[in-house]
């Protein structure tokens, strides 16, 4: 390698007006494992004592060496110059020029470095290089995967890049921030706790994107670089982690849809767990396992919005577009980072706020059409709940009538006996009122006629409540409130934990460890192990 340097023109780089010039394929690159070369010795190397990289994007994956980059310059402009740091967590940053003059200038920055040692109080590592630089000398060390880019240009060019990055960060953290309101405005209104789940997710999701960029360190500890060692943007990644998982789980209902994916994302869970404590102790290497293990979650993720969307739950459609817009962009940026794709358009550089500016948004309207599912089946229900009390109360008047006429008789003729008379008026007071369930639901109370609830169905802290027409009410209580239907002389008996059967609708029981009952409407309704005596009992008994 020494001898193929030595043989060939040194790359010399240029400058070029109102643009940002890619200096990768023109670093001379030299490794410090033993971290004890100092600039003086550094800079009195020969170019054949680097070897010359060819990558747009320079990546040292995980390494504990001490980076050199170094770069020859010529500058036919009139003004100064300033390298562009493309990345926000390399720990240390060290700047030597060599000017025209022979004059050496330093500056020193990183995310360990005190923030006030920016020559631009930003996130964005801006090293000035001067008007006249002719050789530049960069040291770089991180303890986490060391992949950057390094870009050259007047300080005009800079200054827009600057403003650009700023713009789009900001709007996309405006608008997941109003996503953050909205949610916690409706779970102020109906207390259903995904919407909750939700603005603390996408709470987390922006702390994470500001820890990504480096911002966090430029607004809320400036005065504290040893925050930014890596450890808290991984805590940070775990705790949104964590909560994308509960509340896709909740979302989707996964405990009641998939038991086995629920099962599958509790152990994933704990794994992750396990290796951020892990991390936090000083555990070295593995960062690899942590981004894997995420990267098979969110993965994970759309397997399971794809089976909850075809066993019929619609707001899953919403939900399998959010999190291919989030899976998308980010692996968008993060294959312009390894250079597989271009790292020059919009689409590329900022992929991973696109998706989750997209992901925040499309989540959100999946949960507008989970409220909506809710109302257009608790109207269905309303209307059924009219037709049947229209049909009850001609009954009613017919009843009336009838005893009406029973009583005159009763009054002109013999008096019947007094068994009689209080059957006849017992009979009288049961259809003067007819009988109705409060249901409380997330818009208000349904009064509903309990001959047409088939069966009630747990569903977390709520219960969904199946009729006879084959609609379902969500309920804004848990099942426990509905157990007083299973007392002594009423159709209904709990079959389940999560269940209760109105026996009149119970057409078939199937044979099993516990069972199941098959209802009218067909559905098939589990019965535990410890029921099913009881349930034979009353299946006999009406019979």
């Amino acid at each position: 390698m020494a001898g193929g340097l030595s043989a060939i023109a040194q790359p010399v780089v240029r400058p070029v007006p109102d643009q940002l010039v890619e200096l990768g394929p023109k670093a001379f690159i030299l490794d410090d494992p033993t971290l004890q070369l100092t600039f003086a010795q550094v800079a009195a190397m020969p170019d054949s004592a680097f070897r010359l990289s060819r990558q747009q994007k320079l990546n040292f994956g995980h390494t504990t060496s001490r980076i050199w980059l170094k770069f020859h310059l010529d500058n036919p402009l009139n003004e100064s110059l300033f390298l562009l740091f493309m990345t926000q967590d390399a720990d240390y940053v060290d700047l030597y020029t060599i000017s025209e003059t022979g004059a050496v200038a330093a500056h020193h920055s990183g995310m360990l470095r005190p923030f006030e040692n920016r020559y631009f109080l930003t996130n964005t590592v801006v090293l000035p290089l001067g008007q006249r630089p002719r050789t530049v000398f960069l040291a770089l060390r991180d303890d986490n995967i060391l992949h950057f880019s390094v870009l050259l240009a007047p300080v005009r060019p800079v200054v827009e890049h600057l403003q650009e990055e700023t713009l789009f960060n900001g709007a996309v953290m405006g608008l997941m921030l109003v996503m953050v309101v909205i949610n916690l405005f409706v779970y102020g209104l109906v207390r259903d706790r995904v919407y909750l789940l939700y603005a603390v997710y996408i709470t987390l999701s922006c702390l994470t994107f500001l820890s990504f960029e480096g911002l966090l360190y430029n607004l809320l500890w400036r005065s504290a670089p040893a925050l930014n060692n890596g450890r808290l943007y991984l805590l940070i990644t775990a705790l949104t982690f964590g909560a994308a998982i509960w509340f896709s789980m909740n979302f989707l209902r996964t405990r009641d849809f998939l038991p086995g994916f629920y099962r599958y994302f509790i152990g994933l869970l704990s794994l992750v767990a396990l290796t951020t404590l892990l991390r936090l102790l000083d555990v070295p290497g593995l960062e690899r396992i942590f981004y894997g293990l995420t990267l098979i979650g969110f993965l994970s993720l759309l397997v399971l919005g794809g089976r909850t969307y075809r066993q019929g739950y619609r707001p899953a459609r919403y939900y399998l577009l959010a999190w291919s817009f989030y899976i998308v962009g980010a692996m968008t940026s993060v294959l312009g980072l390894l250079d597989i794709i271009p790292f020059t358009h919009l689409w590329v550089v900022y992929g991973y706020q696109i998706g989750a500016a997209c992901e925040a948004t499309l989540l959100t309207l999946a949960l507008a059409d989970r409220l909506q599912t809710y109302q257009d089946d608790y109207q269905s229900a309303q209307a059924l709940a009219l037709q049947r009390a229209g049909e009850n109360e001609q009954l009613l008047v017919r009843n009336n009538k009838l005893l009406e006429e029973k009583l005159q008789y009763e009054h002109h003729q013999e008096p019947l006996p007094v068994e009689m008379r209080n059957l006849l008026r017992t009979m009288k007071e049961d259809r003067d009122r007819i009988r109705k369930l409060a249901i409380p639901t997330l818009d208000g109370m349904l009064l509903f006629p309990v001959g047409d609830i088939t069966w009630l169905e747990a569903a977390g802290s709520y219960t969904t409540i199946h009729f006879s027409n084959q609609r379902t009410v969500l309920a804004s209580r848990g099942l426990a409130e509905f157990e007083h239907l299973c007392s002594e002389g009423e159709a209904f008996f709990r079959t389940h934990k999560s269940s209760i059967v109105n026996l009149n609708h119970v057409v078939k029981y199937l044979r099993g460890e516990g069972g199941q009952v098959v209802l009218n409407d067909g559905a098939t309704v589990d019965v535990s192990r410890r029921a099913k005596p009881d349930l034979m009992k009353r299946l006999v008994g009406e019979e």
